[in-house]
């Protein structure tokens, strides 16, 4: 017997599994997890839902606007249901019931992300989305990288905390518009991104890193570190418009990931859209070894 009800923060842990069993890329702490849940805001009129059986969570839905992107209306849901739990109608319920919620607060279309193998894509497919934009999820270990590039005259590298909330958002801002996808996306509002990135258990301002270019904050790389893993996650890098073209990026995350393995990290993962050729180019030199990829799905409500 499967119950579906309410998701609480309790539940963070049987979720966890959920996700580590599906993505792995995954990496995030049971303390990043809860500050998720915790800091959504009011905004995101989101319903989360848990299925129990026997009970133990089997799988999870969200669904809610996506409260920053550039047009209004935007919906987006997310469906996880454990391996084990596959073909029993499970993702079906769920998935009915986000899109009633998403239908009750007034969105116009819900993205998701599937899977990007048969059985997922197809999946998505049946309950009528489209498919879009393609994302590749890869790995590398930091103890292995080519030679950090030579600094040009005029750059400095410095760690986020040294750079400070200010600076780091600034770019992460600017640079956030310019992200590639199937929905166009605006700034995150400094408040918002100080709960969700800042001040996140797992983000790391030893470890991520800032390029200055004559002073002023040009280039960023964040990066969240599972320390009791060894596991860390790339959640964004990003060169203001006026200094793009110096290689910038690829220093700072060559810095940044020797900075991790330093750390203990094994591991590194990132994402990105196969659109972002500059950014591709960067993680080959750096060794990245591709491990999955992600589709975009959207739907018409």
């Amino acid at each position: 017997m499967t119950d579906i009800r309410p998701a609480v923060i309790e539940d963070i842990e049987g979720m966890d599994v959920v996700r580590r069993a599906l993505f792995p890329w995954f990496s995030a702490s049971i303390e990043t997890q809860r500050n998720w849940f915790r800091t959504l805001p009011a905004a995101a009129r989101a319903q989360r839902l848990v299925a129990v059986v026997d009970g133990v969570v089997v799988a999870t839905a969200v669904s809610m606007l996506n409260h920053h992107a550039a047009e209004p209306g935007q919906g987006t849901v997310q469906i996880q249901v454990h391996p084990d739990h596959h073909g029993r109608g499970i993702a079906t319920k769920l998935h009915d019931l986000a899109e009633e919620h998403l239908r009750a607060i007034e969105a116009v279309r819900a993205q998701g992300f599937a899977l990007d193998n048969p059985a997922s894509v197809g999946w998505a497919k049946r309950q009528s989305y489209e498919v879009g934009a393609n994302e590749r999820w890869s790995v590398v270990d930091p103890a292995s990288l080519p030679p950090v590039p030579v600094i040009p005259s005029g750059v400095e590298i410095v760690r986020a905390a040294e750079a400070g909330p200010e600076a780091c958002h600034e770019i992460d801002a600017v640079a956030f518009l310019d992200e590639p996808g199937d929905v166009q996306m605006g700034v995150i509002p400094f408040d918002e991104w100080m709960d969700r990135f800042w001040h996140s258990p797992d983000f790391d301002r030893e470890v991520s890193m800032v390029a200055l270019v004559d002073g002023k904050p040009a280039a960023l790389t964040m990066v969240e570190v599972n320390r009791a893993t060894g596991r860390a996650m790339s959640t964004g890098t990003a060169t203001l418009r006026e200094y793009r073209g110096m290689g910038l990026a690829k220093l700072l995350k060559s810095v940044s990931l020797r900075r991790a393995a330093e750390a203990g990290v094994v591991a590194a993962f990132t994402c990105n859209d196969y659109s972002n050729a500059p950014m591709l180019a960067i993680n080959d030199w750096l060794g990245y070894r591709v491990i999955g990829g992600t589709r975009s799905v959207l739907k018409h409500l």
